[in-house]
């Protein structure tokens, strides 16, 4: 469980503030410790390779433009057989 700490004359003691209200330090258990690294990984741009993030954006954006395309070439099929065109 995460405690608020102070730092007095060289060591780490315990206060009865909360979390939220903490001043000072807050330490961590090596378990929570380790789900905050885990947490923080998955946004950190570091830990993605360029190449990697250039792909993962080339995909999205690719994956739009190609729906864009695919249903312009439907609504155009279905157009052409609208009676409106056999004039």
């Amino acid at each position: 469980m995460a405690t608020c700490v102070q730092l007095e004359y060289g060591e780490l003691k315990p206060t009865a503030q909360s979390i939220q209200d903490c001043t000072g330090f807050v330490m961590l258990e090596p378990t929570e410790y380790q789900q905050f690294l885990l947490g923080s990984s998955i946004f950190d741009p570091n830990l993605i390779p360029i190449e990697q993030a250039q792909a993962l954006f080339l995909s999205g954006f690719s994956l739009v433009i190609i729906c864009h395309l695919v249903s312009w070439g439907y609504g155009t099929v279905i157009n052409w057989f609208k009676p409106e065109n056999d004039k």
